[in-house]
């Protein structure tokens, strides 16, 4: 009887070991998770909580593991996550992703820093900013500005602006104003100034 008892107590505490199951209810950084029929107490998530803190939200429903050290399920903790049908992976397998409906924050008490190679590109909206080789763009709406180490462009519907080394030139519709080292370049079908540049009286 009593081998009988320590072996399908060893049995349960194999079993426990290590469960798949799904999140059914969330209670700040603790779950409780549904295995077959069975649903846990309160578990707390495997996470990075040292000097540097890590928090990503679950999800109920989320597909996680559930490890009991011992087989014991008071000491049990969840680790996270495993892809399937309700939450599957994304469609381009060969970039890393990432993805959330909750808010971001990142707070850091030392410089924050980022390197890539072949740009950064942040969209919110109708706002655009991308930062390539040499160049910073920003696009709001029809607003546009071009950043490079030697000029600044700036443009919204037909009017638009270019800052550069050799000079200033401004655009709208039919009109422009070249202004370089040396000379100034005005042209349009009319030119009307408020108050006028001069005022003259007889003829020439």
């Amino acid at each position: 009887m009593i081998e009988s008892f320590a072996f399908s107590e060893v049995v349960r505490k194999l079993a426990n070991l290590i469960r798949l199951g799904k999140i059914a209810e969330i209670d700040g950084a603790q779950v409780k998770v549904q295995i077959g029929r069975v649903t846990t107490g309160l578990l707390p998530i495997i996470s990075t909580a040292g000097e540097t803190i890590s928090w990503t939200p679950i999800s109920k429903g989320e597909q996680v593991v559930v490890f009991s050290p011992f087989g014991e399920s008071a000491q049990a903790f969840v680790l996270r996550s495993i892809h399937y049908n309700n939450f599957s992976a994304p469609d381009d397998k060969n970039s890393v992703s990432f993805k959330t409906k909750a808010n971001i924050k990142v707070d850091s008490d030392q410089k924050f820093s980022a390197n890539t190679k072949n740009g950064f590109e942040f969209s919110s909206g109708n706002a655009n900013f991308k930062i390539s080789d040499g160049t910073i763009e920003i696009f709001l709406g029809d607003a546009h500005i071009n950043m490079s180490s030697d000029s600044i462009f700036l443009s919204t519907g037909n009017a638009n602006i270019e800052i550069s080394s050799s000079g200033i030139q401004l655009n709208c519709g039919s009109s422009s104003i070249d202004i370089g080292s040396e000379n100034i370049f005005l042209s349009s079908g009319s030119i009307t100034t408020n108050p006028s540049v001069c005022k003259c009286s007889g003829g020439f």
